[in-house]
């Protein structure tokens, strides 16, 4: 359990460097250094998570109020009402009524130390009770997180680094509060691109522990939190915003048991999710018009990436196979082909270059022409029907519908 009370009465004076200290310290207070190879291994990445966010340094030069927000992150019931709790600063009621996601924004509060209680409405015993001790000029985020199951109901205490960024530039932190497992290394995530790219380096990322803040280009991004090797997607937000000249906390919250797996953007709000790319599609699809016509589709859901072949018949009723992408893959000038429209499969809809291969055969000599053709809209239902809207170049669109012969990763 994090104990900020322990940590902060050791350091004064400079703001972001208390803040960098006091992660390690929480750290460090928190794990055995004498542990297994593999609890090393786990150590070592968090080490090296944290040191990576202590690296600007700035000093305060007019001593002020803390400033404290709360946020609650605990998903303890399947009722969203039945995760109303009162928030108690010091044995007086502050907050009523808080419910799950919600969260305080900054209040400030003259340094010394506090006594936080969240009690759930109803009760009179605190569900949770956490001292801190607050220093003057330092801002702190405190999170109720757990689910009483897989993860026990605590405190998460965050020192808060709101100095502006470089310009034309957002600071985000990311902070692991989703409580879906029971054990560190069952819990660990990567944070990653749509089309599958590392985000800072950020894998390996256990349950209660943060990125520390970093920079990046102001702009539009479409993010996602996968498996450590990126082949399994979590969650995975709509693309948003992150304005020029803000500090954002990035917390994964949910626990897939008693509510789903999210992303809360403090001080923003909830981000609007959509469910993630996986293998539901997988498989062979019958169309529906005609006979011996269809699609193999196979889902990348690393990449949120769908490819696949197209059977279908020529005008001289010969077999002809065509490939298709949703990467729309193009020259980069130097005969390399790259991803024009990386993450262009969202689990639901995708538009692919269509490309017919010309010929190859049993030699290594024999050389493929690669031509596109056309372009594939798709669109599921399900996992066991969608549509195909065909566009051949000089034809008329062409549009099937499909049920799933195989369906070994549909569920429905």
């Amino acid at each position: 359990m994090v104990r900020l009370a322990e940590s902060l009465l050791t350091f004064s004076g400079n703001q972001r460097s208390d803040a960098a200290k006091l992660r390690v310290v929480q750290i460090l207070t928190k794990y055995d250094l004498t542990q297994s190879e593999e609890e090393e291994s786990t150590m070592r990445k968090i080490l090296t998570g944290v040191c990576a966010a202590a690296t600007l340094l700035i000093s305060p030069i007019i001593l002020a109020d803390a400033r404290v927000a709360v946020l609650h992150l605990a998903p303890f019931a399947e009722n969203i009402e039945d995760t109303a709790v009162d928030i108690v600063i010091n044995g007086t009621p502050q907050f009523e009524d808080v419910t799950y996601p919600q969260f305080v924004d900054y209040v400030d509060l003259p340094a010394g130390e506090y006594t936080i209680d969240i009690i759930p409405v109803g009760a009179t015993e605190p569900a949770i009770s956490e001292t801190f001790m607050l220093m003057d000029n330092v801002d702190y985020s405190v999170a109720a997180i757990g689910n009483n199951s897989t993860q026990p109901l605590e405190l998460l205490a965050l020192v808060d680094d709101n100095t502006p960024p470089m310009m034309n530039n957002v600071a985000i932190r990311v902070a692991h509060t989703a409580p879906f497992a029971a054990t560190l290394a069952a819990t660990e995530v990567s944070v990653r691109t749509a089309g599958g790219d590392l985000v800072n380096g950020l894998t390996g990322v256990p349950y209660k522990i943060d990125s520390g803040f970093f920079e990046i280009a102001a702009g539009t991004y479409d993010l996602k939190v996968a498996s450590n090797d990126g082949s399994v997607n979590y969650i995975d937000p709509l693309p948003a915003e992150l304005p020029a000249g803000a500090n954002v906390t990035l917390y994964a919250i949910g626990d897939g048991i008693n509510q789903p797996l999210g992303i809360l953007a403090f001080p923003v709000g909830e981000l609007a999710v959509r469910t993630p790319v996986d293998n539901s599609a997988n498989g062979w699809w019958n169309i529906l018009e005609g006979s011996g016509q269809g699609f193999i589709l196979q889902p990348m859901p690393s990449q949120n990436r769908l490819v696949g072949t197209w059977y279908t018949y020529n005008e001289d009723g010969r077999p002809l196979f065509l490939t298709f992408d949703s990467c729309q893959l193009m020259d980069d000038g130097m005969g390399n082909s790259e991803c024009s429209n990386p993450g262009g499969f969202d689990g639901e809809m995708a538009t692919t270059d269509l490309y017919l291969n010309t010929g190859g055969g049993p030699s290594e000599d024999d050389v493929v022409t690669t031509t596109k053709v056309g372009e594939i809209d798709f669109e599921f239902v399900g996992c066991l029907a969608g549509m195909a809207t065909v566009r051949m170049d000089g034809e008329m669109d062409q549009v099937y519908s499909a049920a799933n012969l195989t369906a070994a990763f549909c569920s429905e």
